[in-house]
């Protein structure tokens, strides 16, 4: 329902329901908490209720006569006139009219949006101590004037907020208040995807982007639904084409889901390689310096190098979708076209010369991206006497995913029967650096999410007891961060192969 406001104090004592003294320019509340005040004007505002159906000739109480929006032209008296949904009164509103498209028609309080901004990040900087550096960090492009202006956009981001701050505060209730959101929110985003402009809107992607990061974190109905709803945002993206992620928001919001993406592809392949691989694709894939996803102080040389690794973890999918199926069919016996292993062969071996350049000339060039030996937390049950100290946690991670993407690369060309040195050697280094830098990349609420990716590649490569070492993190890791359910890696091994 639509009215006017009763009380004639400024906007914002009237939206925080205390008495206003209506001082000119500004009230004394204003005055007194820093704010600044709204003014007086008396506006509309949307008043949870019932919507009532007027009949035809029927006038409301105010003894004016109701004014039909509906395009029926029924004579019959019960037929109504106005059909309003019943959806909540702050929810995405799909009108309908005579012979025009419906519209998306959110209320937007213009006076209450930066406050609102204020609100949900005040929410993760109150409840999650130990976390703004950490998961702000993803989102410190986000500007307050986004928000306010979709409930499609603010529930998304309050369902995220609520479930960071209710895992982080131990608080069941605020856990239960972000499903709820979150359910609502997924309602309203597939409202939006199905309006006929709507979809393509910047608001409706980073709403989706933002569920998408709740199902990593919360869950869902299944632990892995994120990567469909990663694949889902994907195709957003390849429709609203490249141009539409060149520059600004649209450009931040690519470059930081980048990752996520390419995981997708990865875990859940298609049968065409991930669009990011694409000509076209390949400029929109780099930063360039910009800082759109970086702090502002971030030297360039470091944003480059983050885009040069992005850049070559696109084309690991490819590789891998085919190296799996190449390593099962040797493992049951199944002979292969030679002429298909000499060319996967050939593409793991491009990629794993181009991650090797790139690491040795660009990545541990940068001065904080070195490791330390350290001694681990609790030596009783850590699998070494020392581990891996990464002082950049991020950093680390991208050590992490550097060495898992290398394992995919050289078990490739090994199941290809292609050449390759000491490929045991290797590989027992790489497990081990992987798996002693658990500790320190995996500290944190992001923790989880930035050793994702490597823990499930070097599960794999791993011995019965290791194996059985990461089972045990990931019952613990899975209480914050849902995608590493222990429940889709699979049994650990019985025999005496893998590494430690």
């Amino acid at each position: 329902m639509v009215g006017v406001p009763r009380s004639s104090g400024c906007q914002l004592c009237r939206t925080r329901r205390v008495k206003c003294d209506e001082a000119r320019p500004a009230c004394g509340n204003c005055v007194k908490y820093g704010a600044e005040c709204p003014g007086y004007e008396r506006s509309l505002k949307f008043v949870a209720g019932k919507h009532q159906i007027r009949q035809r000739g029927k006038r409301s109480d105010n003894g004016r006569a109701s004014t039909s929006t509906s395009a029926s032209t029924s004579s019959d008296d019960s037929q109504p006139l106005v059909t309003t949904p019943t959806y909540r009164s702050c929810s995405i509103v799909v009108t309908s009219a005579p012979r025009r498209s419906p519209t998306l028609t959110p209320p937007v309080d213009r006076a209450l949006q930066p406050m609102r901004g204020h609100v949900l990040y005040t929410m993760i900087e109150k409840f999650c101590p130990s976390a703004p550096p950490d998961i702000v960090s993803l989102f410190e492009w986000l500007q307050f004037e986004h928000l306010g202006k979709r409930a499609l956009l603010d529930g998304a981001i309050c369902s995220l907020a609520l479930h960071l701050a209710g895992k982080e505060a131990s608080n069941p209730q605020l856990v239960a208040q972000s499903r709820t959101v979150y359910g609502k929110s997924l309602y309203e985003l597939q409202a939006a995807l199905r309006h006929p402009s709507a979809w393509r809107s910047s608001e409706t992607l980073f709403a989706a982007i933002l569920l998408c990061f709740f199902e990593l974190f919360a869950g869902t109905s299944s632990p892995d639904n994120w990567l469909q709803h990663a694949q889902g945002i994907g195709v957003l993206m390849e429709q609203r084409g490249p141009a539409a992620h060149a520059e600004g928001w649209d450009a931040a919001m690519l470059l930081s889901f980048r990752g996520i993406l390419i995981m997708s592809d990865m875990f859940h392949p298609r049968e065409e390689n991930c669009f990011l691989s694409r000509q076209e694709w390949k400029p929109m894939m780099r930063d360039g310096g910009r800082c759109l996803v970086h702090a502002p102080d971030t030297p360039i040389e470091s944003v480059m190098v983050i885009d040069g690794f992005f850049q070559r973890l696109v084309d690991i999918p490819a590789v891998l979708k085919w190296g799996y199926l190449v390593r099962e069919a040797n493992n049951a016996g199944i002979p292969v076209d030679p002429s298909q292993l000499v060319i996967l062969a050939h593409l793991a071996a491009a990629n794993h010369a181009s991650f090797s350049r790139w690491y040795d000339e660009e990545f541990t060039s940068l001065p904080y991206v070195q490791p330390t030996e350290a001694a681990p937390a609790n030596p009783e049950t850590s699998l070494y006497p020392t581990i891996l100290e990464h002082a950049n946690q991020w950093a680390g991670a991208m050590h992490l995913a550097v060495w898992a993407s290398m394992l995919i690369l050289q078990e490739t060309m090994v199941q290809c029967r292609a050449p390759v040195p000491g490929a045991d050697a290797v590989k027992q280094d790489l497990v081990s650096k992987i798996l002693r830098s658990i500790e320190s990349v995996g500290r944190g609420t992001m923790g989880p999410y930035r050793i994702g990716y490597s823990l499930r590649i070097v599960y794999e490569f791993a011995n019965a007891e290791a194996q059985l070492w990461i089972g045990g993190l990931l019952e613990t890791f899975t209480k914050s961060y849902a995608a590493v359910d222990k429940t889709t890696y699979p049994a650990p091994r019985e025999d005496q192969e893998g590494y430690s």
